[in-house]
């Protein structure tokens, strides 16, 4: 694999388990969903509807509902309220030491899948809203990964560069990249992954060219 020479490229991110772990994002708003609910029905304590509900799961605002009695409607609103609460979140590395691996790079950009606000949302909970060159949001860009679309934007608007795609999931991350010529490097999942795939069920073109325990690592890979 080809060392990096951070000036001569352009470093490009995903953000969910990538940049921070995305279950606690999920933990801060179902804590917000649960403490609102709380505040306006005093009758349903956010620690006994908490501890009734699995966190873990798909369904925990089914869940929900179901131990206050919403109906369809309600629970829309309470989805409203968790895509667009500020979340309280931890990033794999502090915002000054990210800022300060970031700082050699030619350019940094963030293409991450999601909802424009939502996502938003995260990277100024994180501290890092204005570390990047560009923030490339897939509502707002209309394609999602693996569509080329921003990925194909990157190249033209900085063109002439050896480009790096850094994500995590490798059902969607890397496979483009990969087909562009890319330079691609995963972070290994942690416990609380939301996606938990296993890498031996992809072929090669969804491979990674390396495989990090966390972004803090990168540095290892630079040109001494």
């Amino acid at each position: 694999m080809k060392n990096i020479r951070p000036s001569e490229s352009i470093l490009v991110l995903d953000l969910d388990d990538t940049l921070y772990p995305e279950y606690e994002y999920k933990l801060s708003g179902i804590q917000t969903v649960c403490q609102h609910i709380s505040l306006l029905y005093p009758e349903y304590p956010a620690d006994k509807l908490m501890a009734k509900l699995d966190t873990s799961g798909n369904d925990w605002l089914d869940q929900l509902c179901r131990l206050c009695g919403f109906n369809q409607s309600e629970k829309q609103s309470l989805l409203w309220l968790y895509r667009t609460h500020t979340p309280n979140l931890t990033a794999f590395m502090p915002s000054e030491k990210f800022k300060n691996l970031l700082k050699p790079f030619a350019a940094c950009i963030l293409i991450s899948d999601g909802r424009s606000l939502t996502q938003r949302l995260k990277l100024y909970a994180l501290g890092l809203l204005e570390c990047f060159d560009e923030i490339l949001i897939s509502e707002a860009c209309q394609s999602e990964k693996p569509d080329e679309k921003r990925f194909k934007h990157v190249q033209q608007h900085y063109s002439g560069r050896h480009y790096i795609y850094l994500g995590d999931n490798i059902a969607k991350d890397f496979i483009t990249p990969n087909r562009l010529g890319w330079q691609t490097i995963g972070i290994l999942p942690k416990k609380h992954n939301i996606h938990q795939h296993q890498a031996n069920r992809f072929d090669n073109s969804y491979q990674p060219h390396i495989w990090l325990g966390g972004i803090d690592e990168l540095p290892s890979l630079f040109t001494r």
